[in-house]
């Protein structure tokens, strides 16, 4: 009986963070939709592709951005508020190749960028492993 306002409150604040995973993944969703209007455009109408290809190459990250973000969005209501860091490794990723992509003039910062991408990748490589290496240990009772 004493903590049961404990509860109360823990609910209260897990169905306001809740709408506001909904909300947010609804503007997300506003935003994708937007992404992919622009790209199809971009591909749809421009006449020359090779003048446009940054152009072009930077909004189809932005749809896999925002792809990534709805997915992110979907796994925490099916797996009851979890997310995996594998998720926002690839986001990681993925949002730092659209980097590399857009600001590509300076070759110091292009170099960071590259150097973050491969710590990302050893980091997920590492994350795998242990994972499959703790699943195949014998749990203790």
């Amino acid at each position: 009986m004493k903590h049961e306002w404990h509860q109360k409150v823990a609910n209260y604040f897990e169905y306001v963070l809740n709408v506001v995973i909904i909300v947010i993944g609804v503007v997300i969703f506003g935003f994708l939709l937007r992404s992919i209007y622009h790209l199809l455009h971009l591909l749809l109408i421009v006449n020359d592709m090779r003048a446009d290809f940054n152009e072009i190459t930077e909004s189809t990250l932005a749809v896999f951005l925002f792809f990534e973000f709805m997915s992110l969005i979907r796994e925490y209501f099916i797996k009851d508020a979890h997310i995996s860091m594998e998720s926002f490794l690839y986001i990681g990723v993925t949002a730092l190749i659209r980097a590399i992509l857009v600001y590509h003039d300076q070759t110091m910062r292009t170099l960071l960028l590259a150097l973050s991408i491969f710590l990302l990748v050893i980091t997920l490589t590492f994350y795998r492993f242990f994972r499959e290496k703790t699943k195949r240990l014998p749990k203790s009772k």
